[in-house]
């Protein structure tokens, strides 16, 4: 296969005594118009009661505590307080469709899902109680 090759022009110095006297400038605009320009507005500053987080406040505005604790302890305690109160903790395995249901009730009623478990349980033991003679 032949190799195909390209002359390149040489740079021609005759042609082009100044290279960059070709490149053109646009000349200068004149401040001077008939209409005064309006000087630019200056941006200003925020003032202090929109800075986004204000020291000693959380990012929902509330004081922050002098002795915080941690996430992982308040959830242990309140699981202590709970179970002190005679709360007992059951974890259930539910089938998919089973969970989806449940899921569709918290939605609709708008509340957590032990509301909903434990007021189904509660109405089942009601209908096998023996009524009273």
């Amino acid at each position: 296969m032949a190799k195909i090759t390209k002359q390149q022009l040489s740079f021609g110095t005759e042609f082009y005594l100044q290279p960059d006297g070709d490149i053109c400038t646009p000349a200068p605009v004149s401040a001077k118009s008939d209409k005064a320009k309006a000087p630019r507005k200056s941006k200003r500053q925020a003032p202090a009661s929109l800075q986004p987080f204000l020291p000693g406040l959380s990012r929902r505005g509330r004081p922050r505590s002098k002795n915080p604790i941690a996430p992982s302890v308040r959830a242990s305690a309140s699981r202590k307080r709970r179970i002190n109160a005679g709360v007992k903790r059951i974890e259930l395995l539910l089938e998919p469709t089973v969970a989806a249901e449940l899921e569709a009730l918290v939605e609709h009623f708008k509340v957590p899902r032990v509301e909903v478990i434990s007021r189904l349980v509660t109405k089942a033991a009601k209908r096998i109680q023996v009524a009273p003679k």
